[in-house]
């Protein structure tokens, strides 16, 4: 879910959506109408207005004179960069020129991880052929993948090569913890290797409608077993609050699978599928579009999905070079195998 905006082919159909606002010689200069577009863009097609709880007709009325009094394309992207980031979605971004405007609440989030501390716990680790993932042995029959996030290409030749290396192994570690996400085909492509049937893991809903709440019918989402090594053994999956995104999609693939433990803390809460835009002015920017749920239909954005085990860890821990929730895994993942 996470990456770069999409440029779209609906940039001549957004101009015309909004050409009563466009006036004037040069439309991409006109701040008040590149302000419009905006608004009305996500008025239309955000996904989540109705659960972030967000009044967008407020917003409209504080933030449009400002547009209006706006003497240069800075002072614009300030304002729609303040404007987007009350919706709290890690999934809106707005890239104006050389500037960028991203939520950056997440970031404040505790994380208590460390990959230099897992080096003590796993002795052998390496990389995968492309980089996506590193893994090695937490015991001498527990293996350890740790998926760093799911952007790029070659992500089912990763997967196969640490199943490969880990043969014998009787249980995996899989940890996403600060995994900021990626593409949906790749976290499919992970969670596939784990995958003992086809199983519905969540849903996928669209906005549709002129109304914020109008959602489409929700559509099931599906992992089935794919690839040519598979593990069918006990799983736990490590997770905390900077795992968002495609990550949390993995997450609710993989527990929907029998013998697998989700251990840590709970999810960011970054469930957005983004729909990418450019402006007249060449600026582009991006929106959550749909929604993914689980399998109750229960949004989690913001709130983040719950692990069975809860574990955060602690600075002091890390700085002892103890990974408490890599410690929890372990005696979980034990007392699965006997």
């Amino acid at each position: 879910m996470r990456g770069a905006i999409a440029v779209t082919a609906a940039v001549a159909l957004a101009v015309a959506a909004c050409s009563s606002f466009l006036v004037g010689p040069d439309a991409s200069v006109n701040r008040v109408g590149l302000f419009e577009s905006v608004w009305s863009d996500l008025d239309r097609q955000y996904a989540f207005f109705s659960v972030k709880g967000v009044n967008w007709d407020s917003l409209h009325d504080a933030y449009a004179p400002q547009a209006g009094a706006a003497a240069t394309d800075s002072a614009l992207g300030e304002l729609l960069g303040a404007m987007l980031s009350n919706l709290h979605d890690i999934h809106v971004n707005l890239f104006a020129g050389p500037r960028s405007y991203d939520y950056t609440g997440y970031q404040s989030r505790p994380a208590f991880f460390d990959p230099d501390v897992v080096a003590y716990y796993v002795n052998d680790r390496g990389g995968a052929p492309n980089g996506h993932i590193a893994f090695g042995h937490a015991a001498p029959d527990v293996g350890y993948v740790w998926i760093l996030h799911f952007d790029g290409t070659g992500f089912a030749a990763d997967i196969d090569a640490a199943l490969t290396q880990l043969t014998g192994a009787r249980g995996v570690i899989i940890d996403v913890r600060g995994n900021p996400g990626g593409r949906l085909s790749n976290m499919v492509a992970a969670a596939s290797r784990f995958a003992d049937r086809t199983r519905t893991y969540g849903f996928i809903r669209f906005r549709n409608g002129p109304a914020h709440d109008d959602l489409s019918t929700p559509e099931p989402q599906v992992i089935a077993p794919a690839g040519p090594r598979r593990f069918s053994g006990s799983v736990v999956v490590l997770t905390n609050r900077r795992s968002l995104s495609a990550a949390e999609g993995f997450v609710l693939a993989m527990r929907a699978r029998p013998n697998v433990t989700i251990v840590g803390d709970s999810t960011g809460g970054a469930s957005g599928g983004p729909l990418g835009r450019e402006l007249p002015n060449g600026w582009t920017y991006r929106f959550s579009a749909s929604m993914l749920c689980d399998t109750a239909l229960v949004p989690f954005e913001e709130v983040g999905l719950a692990p069975d085990v809860w574990v955060r860890g602690s600075a002091e821990e890390l700085s002892a070079r103890r990974d408490a929730v890599l410690d929890t895994a372990l005696v979980v993942i034990r007392r699965a195998l006997h």
